[in-house]
Parts: structure tokens; C-alpha cells; sequence
């Protein structure tokens, strides 16, 4: 008699001891993403209608909060951390029905196999919410007294109000990196669990203090460099499952040619605007919270001058030179990071031009089967916001490691003999993760 697979052996040893494997709290959420995030809203929604004399309190769950009709316009206030928490619980619901019910469904009748067809639906929701999100943010910079002369971004601050759109674009942005930040918690970690965490603390603290400080220009350009990377990486992924290898190399080079142009040459152009235009364009001092009037130039206080707008709108919003290096220090942070990444995907780029060797030794039905007999589990990371990693575009272990759930330990069964300069192994990985990989 053939040999039992030894999950299945596992499986049948639960079973005929009458023991039933427990579910942890964190693969009960995964499992339920979707009935948790819908009855929370439904839970809210009904909170709003049932109880008028609650609406007060609900409201800023579902709408934006601090309208001004005599201007047309809005403020920040505590209250958009509701809407940011609502959102980002949307987001993942929607997420969730996206990937399982919509695009999953549709690769299976298709004809792909589990593996691809997950793959495909986590791509698929990337390019769905970045190419959305990206579009509202280029139409509010197109039209905006900024575009083209990034000078402009500073000529009016302190002027805090801002239109229902803006408000709307940077929360919804906001959320979504708190959902994220979410998401790596919950489900399977990956090895860049570290990277990407810091990435998205550090990328949510610079939104969200230029956001209190009512620098919304910078922070609608940054997000427009950011995320057109992230619409087209997911489009050459999909190409790629469904066999378009001429498509998919063509995407390629437009998703390395734009993310060299937008985060190499003109986000740095940006992170010089804050460096030697905003001093130019903004005098350093205090304004009243208010009407934005000039009250003096030195601080009142060292340190509290910087936390007074993120308790009260009326309290002094103030900027100097330490404010102006905090904001740089942290955009600059975002450019290492991107340079660190894109150096890994143009080397694995270069030992694909080069015809370096990074075949599987197993086939692919072999590496189908494997997937096929475990659960799929949906994770979307930031893509190139995130960090363009080779561990998190695809969300998956990499090719030549079979990971085994019972103990947690992996057995490596790559072979190779291309000249590269590193593991091939990982270099497989590396280029499965791009979409440079063929079947073998």
C-alpha cells in the first residue's frame, strides 16, 4: 500500500481519536473577515436609524465631519477618526468579497487552478482599489493651482479648510493603510513582516500629522507617485497567470520604467521642494488656528507648539525649521526604502536579460497538487506604497520550499545552474514574485 501523505496521516489521527484541531483567534478573523466587517457597519447603521437621539455620535461613522456651508469647505477634528475606522473596516470587507466571492470564482471558471486563481484575485483587488483610488488622486492634482509648479504647495498654508473630495481622498488613503497594517497582523506573516509594519507606521505618521498640519498638496502629489506603481505591477501579474508572457514582459517594463520615473526623479524633486521651497513660500511661526492670521515668529513653547493642532483647530498651528526636517526625515525614509527594492527587482531584471537558469525541478502539476490539498488564504499587501518586495507582490511562500503545516519547518528542493550571484533558490522566488518566471 502506498504511503499516507503525512498531513493526511495527521488528519485521519484527529479523526479517529475524536479530537477536532482547534481554530486560533487570529484564523477565525481570516476566516470571517467578511461577517465581521459587514455586521459591525450593519451594527452601526442601525444604531443611526433605530436611535435619532444617537445620530450625533454615529454620524461621523458615515459621513465627513466639520462642514462650513458659508465657505463650502472643511476642517479636520477628532471626529474623522470615526470615519477612518469605518472606512478602513469597509475596505475590508469589501477586500474580502472582492477576493472570494468575485475574482476568485471567475479564475476558477476559467479554468485556473486554486493557486493561480488566489493569486489572480489578490492582484486583481490591487489593481481595483490603487487604479480607483489613483485616478481621484490625479483628477484633485490636475486641477489643482499645484500641478506643474510644485512651489505652489506652500504658497497658501496655513489655510486649513479643504474641499469635500480632498477630505475624502486622504482619509479613504489613510484607512486603507490602517486596514493593512491590519491585514499583516492577521493573517499568515511573511519573512518582510518587519519591513512592511514599519513601512506603513511610518508612511500613516506622515500622512496623518500632514494632514493635521493642513498640508494636503504634498500629501495628494506623494500619493499620486506612489500609487500609479501599484496599479500597474498587479496588471503585468494578472498577464502573467493568464499566460500573456508578451504582455506580461511589456507591463514589466512599464511598471520598472514608471517606478523609476515617478520615485526616483520626481519624488525627489519633491522631497527638494521641502527642502529649499518651503522655506521660501512659508514664513516659519505661529498662526491662529482659525482664520490662519500670522501671530508671531518664534514658538510659544519648544514642544507643545507642535502637538497643539492635534487636540483643537483653535489652538496654534506653528512651523519651523525642526517641523520642516521631521517631514523630510520621513519622506526620505520612503525614498531609502524604495531604492532599496528597486535595486533587488532591477538585479533579478538584469539576470533575466543576462538568460541566468532559474528553473524548478519540480513541475508545475507537482507544485499544483501541493497547493490544491491546503486551504487558500487571501493576503494583499501594499504592493510598491508597501514596499515592491519579492515576499509580499505575491503573498505566497517561495517556489522550492515545501512548507509543512504540522511542524512548521521547510525542506528546500531547488536545483539550478545558472551563473548568478546568488542562492537559486531565492533567486526563483525572486523572479516568480516580478512575473519573470516561465513554466519550466
Amino acid at each position: 500500500m502506498a504511503d499516507v501523505h503525512p498531513e493526511r496521516k495527521e488528519r485521519n489521527a484527529y479523526l479517529s481519536s475524536g479530537r477536532v484541531k482547534e481554530t486560533t483567534f487570529r484564523e477565525w478573523v481570516v476566516a470571517n473577515q467578511i461577517g465581521i466587517s459587514m455586521t459591525t457597519l450593519a451594527m452601526l447603521l442601525a444604531l443611526h436609524n433605530l436611535y435619532p437621539s444617537l445620530r450625533p455620535y454615529t454620524a461621523p461613522f458615515f459621513q465627513l465631519s466639520y462642514y462650513n456651508e458659508s465657505t463650502d469647505s472643511y476642517v479636520q477634528g477628532w471626529d474623522d477618526i470615526y470615519f477612518v475606522f469605518s472606512a478602513a473596516v469597509a475596505l475590508t470587507g469589501i477586500r474580502a468579497i472582492a477576493i472570494e466571492w468575485v475574482m476568485q470564482p471567475i479564475a476558477r471558471a476559467s479554468g485556473l487552478k486554486r493557486k493561480n486563481a488566489v493569486r489572480i484575485a489578490e492582484q486583481g483587488w490591487m489593481a481595483m482599489y490603487y487604479g480607483f483610488i489613483w485616478v481621484v488622486g490625479l483628477y484633485l492634482w490636475k486641477t489643482s493651482y499645484y500641478w506643474g509648479d510644485f512651489a505652489a504647495m506652500w504658497s497658501q498654508w496655513p489655510a486649513r479648510p479643504l474641499s469635500g473630495m480632498m477630505k475624502w481622498y486622504l482619509l479613504v488613503e489613510l484607512a486603507f493603510l490602517m486596514q493593512q497594517i491590519f491585514v499583516i497582523h492577521v493573517e499568515e506573516r511573511r519573512k518582510d513582516h518587519v519591513q512592511m509594519l514599519s513601512h506603513h507606521i511610518i508612511t500613516s505618521a506622515l500622512l496623518g500629522s500632514a494632514y493635521i498640519y493642513a498640508m494636503y498638496n504634498v500629501s495628494n502629489v506623494v500619493l499620486c507617485l506612489m500609487d500609479i506603481v501599484d496599479v500597474l505591477l498587479p496588471t503585468a501579474k494578472i498577464l502573467k497567470y493568464l499566460k500573456y508572457e508578451t504582455a506580461c514582459n511589456i507591463g514589466f517594463g512599464l511598471f520598472m520604467s514608471t517606478w523609476f520615473l515617478t520615485r526616483h526623479l520626481i519624488y525627489p524633486v519633491v522631497c527638494w521642494s521641502v527642502y529649499h521651497q518651503l522655506p521660501l513660500n512659508l514664513t516659519y511661526g505661529c498662526y491662529t488656528g482659525a482664520t490662519s492670521e500670522f501671530i508671531s515668529a518664534e514658538p510659544p513653547n519648544a514642544f507643545a507648539y507642535m502637538l497643539g493642532p492635534y487636540f483643537s483647530l483653535d489652538n496654534p498651528i506653528c512651523f519651523n525649521p525642526t517641523l520642516k526636517w521631521m517631514f523630510l526625515g520621513l519622506l526620505l525614509i520612503i525614498e531609502g526604502l524604495s531604492i532599496l527594492w528597486f535595486s533587488m527587482i532591477v538585479r533579478v531584471a538584469y539576470g533575466v536579460v543576462c538568460g541566468g537558469n532559474a528553473e524548478d525541478s519540480r513541475s508545475d502539476e507537482e507544485d499544483e497538487a501541493e497547493v490544491e490539498d491546503q486551504p487558500a488564504h487571501s493576503s494583499v499587501h501594499l504592493a510598491a506604497k508597501d514596499g515592491v518586495t519579492v515576499e509580499t507582490i505575491e503573498g505566497e511562500a517561495p517556489p522550492g520550499l515545501d512548507r509543512r503545516r504540522s511542524n512548521g519547518t521547510a525542506s528546500v528542493r531547488a536545483r539550478g545552474r545558472g551563473r548568478v550571484p546568488f542562492d537559486q533558490s531565492d533567486r526563483k522566488a525572486l523572479l516568480g514574485r516580478i512575473g519573470c518566471e516561465k513554466p519550466t
